[in-house]
C-alpha cells in the first residue's frame, strides 16, 4: 500500500510539472506579447460584457500601462480550471467560486466589491406570506421551504446553517432554480416560506430583495411576503489574481481597478457588469467566515460551486483510481 501510495505522490506531482510547462506563459505580463487575461464571471449576459468590460481594460491600459485580454467566462468553474492552468491572471468572482480557486490554484483575493458604495456584505433572508402565522424561523418546523439553488450562498447555504442553528427540519425542500421563482412561490401559496438574498434598504427605506425585481408583475407583493429573519453577513465577491502573477503588477491592477471604479464611467460599468457600486480593498481572511459555515455544515466547496463536483472528478479522483 506504502508503495502504490508513493507512486500515486509521484504520478501527481509529474502531472503537474508537464501541467505547468505546457502552459508556462512568455514574456513580462501586462505586456502586449503576454497581456493580463482578465476572466469576468457571467452574470447579464454578452451584449452587457462586451459593452462595460472593455472599458476597464481601456483604463488599466492608460493608466497602469498593462495590457489586457478580456475573458467571458462560460460559467463560474471555468475560471477556476482556468487559474489552475495558468491561464487567468484576475477575475471577478462569486464568493463560492473563489473559495474554490483559492483551494485548487492559491488564488488570491485583493479587492472586494460593494453595494451602497460602503457595504462589504450581504445577508440572505427567510420570507412568508403576511397572512400566514408564521413569525420565527421556528415556526417553519415541519413546513415546505423553497430554496433558491444548492449553488446560493444567501438562497440556501446561509439559511441551512439557519435553521441547522435553530433546529429546524422542513418537512419539505424545494429547489426553485432561482431567487424571483423562490419568493414568486411563497406569494402563490406553493411554498410556506422562500430563502432568497437581502441587501440593505434603500436611503428612502425601499427593501432590496427578489420581491423588488417582482413589483410589476405583482404590485402588492411587499405587502403580502414579509422577511421574517436574516442570515449571518455573506462577504461579497472579490477580484482575485494568480499567485504567478508578478507582485508589481498585482499592485499596479490594484491601483487602477481602484482608481477606475471611482470614476463616473466605473460606477456605471460595475453596476451595469455586477449590480455593484464600488470595490474597496480585500484579503483572503474576508472570506474565512464562509469556510467555518461550510465546515459546520458538513459540506466542501466543490459540493457548493455550479460544476464543481464535476471539475473534482475529472481533477482529482481519476488520479486515486489506483
Amino acid at each position: 500500500m506504502r508503495s502504490r501510495i508513493l507512486s500515486l505522490l509521484v504520478l501527481m506531482c509529474a502531472t503537474a510539472m508537464i501541467f505547468s510547462a505546457c502552459n508556462r506563459r512568455k514574456g513580462v505580463p501586462g505586456t502586449a506579447e503576454n497581456p493580463i487575461r482578465f476572466y469576468f464571471m457571467p452574470l447579464k449576459g454578452e451584449q452587457v460584457f462586451e459593452t462595460y468590460a472593455p472599458k476597464i481594460a481601456e483604463y488599466i491600459k492608460k493608466n497602469a500601462g498593462l495590457s489586457v485580454k478580456l475573458v467571458h467566462a462560460k460559467d463560474f468553474v471555468s475560471t477556476i480550471e482556468a487559474f489552475g492552468k495558468n491561464e487567468a491572471d484576475a477575475a471577478f468572482m462569486n464568493t463560492l467560486g473563489y473559495l474554490m480557486a483559492h483551494d485548487w490554484a492559491k488564488t488570491e483575493a485583493y479587492l472586494k466589491t460593494l453595494y451602497g458604495d460602503v457595504y462589504t456584505d450581504y445577508r440572505g433572508e427567510i420570507l412568508v406570506r403576511t397572512d400566514s402565522e408564521i413569525n420565527s424561523v421556528e415556526n417553519l418546523n415541519g413546513k415546505v421551504v423553497a430554496f433558491t439553488d444548492p449553488f446560493s450562498a444567501s438562497g440556501y447555504l446561509y439559511p441551512l446553517k439557519l435553521f441547522h442553528d435553530k433546529k429546524v427540519k422542513p418537512s419539505k425542500i424545494l429547489f426553485a432554480g432561482g431567487h424571483k421563482r423562490a419568493v414568486e412561490m411563497v406569494y402563490k401559496g406553493e411554498a410556506d416560506a422562500a430563502a432568497t438574498y437581502h441587501t440593505r434598504p434603500t436611503a428612502s427605506g425601499i427593501e432590496r430583495d427578489a420581491r423588488v425585481d417582482l413589483m410589476k408583475q405583482y404590485p402588492d407583493i411587499t405587502e403580502r411576503v414579509k422577511i421574517i429573519a436574516l442570515t449571518d453577513e455573506i462577504p461579497n465577491g472579490p477580484v482575485a489574481f494568480s499567485s504567478k502573477l508578478p507582485d508589481d503588477v498585482k499592485t499596479k491592477l490594484v491601483g487602477a481597478i481602484l482608481s477606475f471604479a471611482r470614476t463616473v464611467e466605473g460606477r456605471k460599468a460595475l453596476k451595469e457588469l455586477y449590480n455593484v457600486t464600488g470595490l474597496t480593498v480585500g484579503n483572503d481572511a474576508d472570506y474565512n467566515s464562509v469556510r467555518e459555515t461550510l465546515k459546520e455544515l458538513g459540506k466542501t466547496v466543490d459540493e457548493v460551486v455550479p460544476g464543481g463536483i464535476t471539475f473534482y472528478r475529472k481533477h482529482a479522483e481519476a488520479w486515486l483510481e489506483y
